[in-house]
């Protein structure tokens, strides 16, 4: 750790405080050799699966400084004096460079956390189990301690695939469907409600409040809150002959409407319609799975079994192959966007100021998800996630702290106060983490979000 008094002026008095810090390579301290030798340390503290990451600048101008080797374990701290260091764990040296004149040292490090059976990509299929289970077999089998929300564990997964797919992955799209965070922190894999301020334990983090003094440079924005009405998912439940749609909004799931499934007769394989062949370009396709959609909007039987036609097409031209899809929700998305085309052509033509239709609420403004759920349930709780996203990013707050604060993480509730009504009235959460160490100073950057309310359901 740095001596504080190494930093005192000639009349032995410190001229405003200094941080203090330690850095360690494979185990080994190398705060004194760096002391006069750090131009920067950054530490960003990311969300989920994106590593956090350390970028360490040194002064080599006298060129005595050894470059670690690529792979190395580094280990940084850093703090105030009067407070002392907070660790902030290892991390891999991922990648080294030297440059100059003047010669300077650069390391950039990612969280040591996130390698090994995280990134192994596996084949295998679950049924008829909860969340927990799925996040402690994965654990297990990658040396880490399973820590998950107790509102999250019992959620029952009636089937879930892993297609080639790794873990980190499988748990990002987990996290994705029920609002959730999934991430490794100091040997614990943590999945936890996003955005609500409680620990995985369901412990309520403390909350930090910032005052305007407290930073030296603020921004907020804020966008449309009326800009989608809600949130539509598709599902198609093949056990249960039943397809439906949900949409979770400011009228959560009311607008719910069942679609009657086709007689047992009707031909039924899938979500989509095969449209028989493969095409020759991407547009073939495209064209074709339109035309055989719109010719079953007579069948009503055809409409009820499907949800859309499938083309696969190789283009041997262009040496690239696959499939698209053209369906009711494309119908809808095109609709919609007709009708605000037409509101608008409208208002020119009376004259009226134009309004921009991305910011325009309409009964056909909602928000449709691509995916087709396999259950009622997990459409709901795929739309109801959309929605809460949608709702915390209404609003965002940045500040950089001209005294930094080392023991800021993500996910901590946060109040502010001195700035606009709006601003100190909203229930903040912070979502990323960025301190910035030197031997002249210490700050933090702040990105915030509105903190998400608890849904029932």
């Amino acid at each position: 750790m740095i001596d504080p008094g190494t930093l005192l002026d000639a009349a032995g008095i410190a001229p405003h405080p200094r941080p203090i810090y330690r850095i360690e390579v494979d185990g080994i301290d190398i705060t004194p050799q760096i002391v006069g030798r750090l131009i920067s340390l950054d530490h960003t503290d990311n969300r989920g699966f994106e590593a956090d990451q350390v970028d360490l600048a040194l002064d080599d101008t006298d060129g005595r400084l050894s470059l670690p080797a690529k792979g190395a374990k580094l280990r940084v701290a850093f703090g105030w004096p009067e407070t002392g260091l907070v660790d902030k764990g290892e991390y891999n040296a991922d990648e080294i460079e030297h440059s100059g004149p003047p010669d300077i040292l650069t390391i950039r490090a990612r969280s040591a956390d996130l390698r090994g059976g995280l990134n192994t990509q596996r084949e295998r299929s679950w049924h008829d189990v909860t969340l927990g289970d799925v996040v402690c077999t994965i654990a297990d089998e990658c040396d880490l301690t399973p820590s998950v929300a107790k509102q999250l564990a019992g959620q029952a997964i009636e089937h879930l695939d892993q297609t080639n797919e790794t873990a980190a992955n499988l748990l990002t799209r987990l996290a994705q469907q029920f609002d959730a965070i999934a991430t490794v922190k100091s040997g614990r894999l943590v999945f936890m409600p996003l955005g609500g301020g409680v620990s995985a334990s369901g412990k309520a983090l403390p909350a930090i409040t910032i005052t305007r003094q407290s930073g030296d440079q603020h921004r907020f924005g804020i966008a449309d809150r009326e800009t989608y009405t809600g949130v539509k998912a598709l599902y198609h439940d093949v056990a249960g002959a039943v397809k439906g749609e949900v949409i979770w909004g400011k009228t959560e799931d009311s607008a719910e409407r069942k679609i009657p499934a086709a007689p047992a007769a009707a031909p039924v394989t899938g979500q989509y319609k095969d449209a028989g062949r493969t095409f020759k370009s991407r547009t073939a396709a495209q064209q074709a799975a339109r035309k055989q959609w719109r010719a079953m909007k007579g069948n009503k039987a055809q409409r009820a079994a499907w949800i859309g036609v499938r083309a696969k097409y190789d283009d041997r031209n262009l040496g690239a192959a696959g499939e698209v899809t053209y369906g009711q929700a494309d119908e809808d998305k095109a609709r919609a966007g007709a009708a605000r085309l037409a509101q608008k052509d409208a208002a020119k033509q009376a004259g009226a100021p134009s309004a921009d239709p991305a910011l325009t609420p309409s009964a056909d403004n909602v928000k449709t998800l691509r995916h087709v759920y396999s259950s009622k349930a997990n459409a709901q709780r795929a739309a109801r996630a959309e929605w809460r996203r949608l709702q915390r990013g209404v609003a965002t707050f940045s500040i950089t702290l001209a005294r930094g604060r080392a023991e800021l993480i993500p996910e901590l509730p946060a109040t502010v106060a001195g700035f606009k009504r709006e601003i100190d009235s909203t229930d903040w959460i912070l979502a990323k983490v960025t301190h910035s160490v030197s031997d002249a100073g210490f700050t933090t950057a702040l990105e915030l979000e509105i903190r998400a309310t608890e849904i029932p359901g």
